[in-house]
């Protein structure tokens, strides 16, 4: 009980996650460390093509209320992430009552750079506006 009270004061003493977008979009992004600059670059190139997303830039662990409430508001949540066992998808799932079909897994694990044009053809793949797939169906 003594560990509980502990962890639960933990989430409000660490710095919360930070918003961008209003907040009210139907899909957003969730993220941590360094994989924020590609997803604003990516954020920007799918706004120039009409698809425009919340994003959530978690700074710390345990989870503030904020990560709660961003993935409540959302029907889709694309979890942008440079782990192969997609560990921040798994802390999700484990440290809040999101429903699992919720989150989509993005992951980039090569060794390189996250780049904007792997996270804006994952989620165009995703959504099926890509241009391999339209190319495809053509």
């Amino acid at each position: 009980d003594r560990l509980s009270r502990k962890f639960a004061t933990a989430k409000t003493l660490v710095p919360p996650a930070i918003l961008v977008g209003p907040g009210s979009r139907d899909a957003g992004i969730l993220s941590i460390g360094s994989c924020d600059g590609a997803i604003t670059e990516a954020l920007g190139v799918l706004a120039e093509r009409g698809i425009r997303l919340d994003y959530l830039r978690v700074l710390a662990f345990p989870f503030g209320t904020e990560v709660e409430d961003f993935l409540s508001r959302h029907s889709i949540v694309y979890v942008v992430e440079q782990n192969r066992d997609a560990q921040l998808r798994s802390l999700l799932t484990l440290e809040t009552a999101v429903e699992k079909s919720k989150l989509r897994s993005i992951l980039h694990y090569d060794g390189m750079p996250l780049a904007a044009n792997f996270i804006v053809r994952a989620i165009e793949d995703a959504l099926g506006t890509g241009e391999r797939r339209t190319a495809a169906s053509n």
